[in-house]
């Protein structure tokens, strides 16, 4: 399977990097000095399964790369509406675009400019960052990138993606609730990540403060409630269970809204939070 990483930042570098370690055709497809170090010195990776560095091509433009199988989708929900456009040269006749963006609005977005059929959403669960250019750092146990068709279907393509990303350093879970598991995740980054933005607290900081908790657990059930009344279906113990997960690895725990705030990135606020407002 030829795959193309469009975003090879935190997420996309890592994933892409992982696939690239074990020998799968991998193209990386990034701008700037993360472009640069990556060209001179290939993608150096610290991970919680070893340190390794890997050479995959990498460039700027996805022509270069053409028509491909798997397009893993990474990019900031911001940059969607420039980026999308600029994918279309690798969206070979069998392509399947993967989405592990934030927010639970990406797969329609990507469906309406490709067809409902060419894409895959997913999301991803992993604790990582860029600490300089051409180095991806990720912490903590978690590496999992969860995806399934829109209608819960098992299907061959979702059995392909899976064997593709079953790896050391990578867990893999296929849903048959796909809008389930992404809001799932939005109970967590839409809560954790913006009280720690809002704060510039790490999360053992922000857990020891007098408010810290509360504020994060009403955050959560505002977003359950909200998810409720929409029809999806949240397991009882969803908040509790991001609770406890939080907790256990709270040390290693990044939210790239903080990451974005610091570095003076624009931030994804209105698709993380924003379907939940509106």
């Amino acid at each position: 399977m030829k795959v193309a990483v469009m975003g090879a930042g935190a997420v996309g570098g890592y994933f892409g990097g992982v696939l690239a370690r074990f020998g799968e055709d991998v193209s990386l497809i990034e701008m700037g000095e993360h472009l640069d170090a990556i060209k001179r010195g290939g993608l150096r990776l610290s991970t919680n399964w070893g340190d390794f560095t890997v050479n995959p091509p990498a460039t700027s433009d996805p022509a270069e790369v053409g028509p491909v199988d798997l397009i893993l989708y990474t990019v900031k929900t911001y940059s969607s509406d420039v980026v999308l456009p600029l994918i279309r040269p690798m969206v070979g006749p069998r392509a399947t675009i993967l989405t592990v963006q934030n927010g639970v609005t990406s797969y329609s977005r990507i469906a309406s400019v490709y067809g409902p059929e060419r894409v895959l959403p997913g999301a991803a669960y992993i604790e990582t960052g860029r600490p300089e250019p051409g180095r991806i750092r990720q912490t903590g146990s978690t590496a999992r990138i969860e995806f399934g068709e829109i209608d819960g279907r098992i299907t061959p393509r979702v059995r392909e993606v899976e064997r593709l990303f079953s790896k050391e350093g990578i867990q893999v879970r296929v849903s048959t609730d796909i809008e389930s598991a992404l809001w799932t995740k939005l109970v967590a980054v839409g809560a954790i990540g913006t009280v720690m933005a809002v704060t510039r607290a790490s999360l053992p900081e922000v857990f020891a403060a007098a408010e810290g908790e509360r504020t994060i657990r009403t955050v959560m059930e505002e977003i359950v409630a909200v998810g409720t009344a929409k029809g999806v279906r949240l397991a009882p113990d969803v908040v509790e269970g991001h609770m406890a997960s939080a907790k256990a690895e709270m040390e290693a725990y990044q939210a790239s809204l903080q990451q974005d705030l610091e570095a003076g990135r624009p931030l994804e606020i209105d698709d993380i939070l924003g379907a939940a407002v509106r």
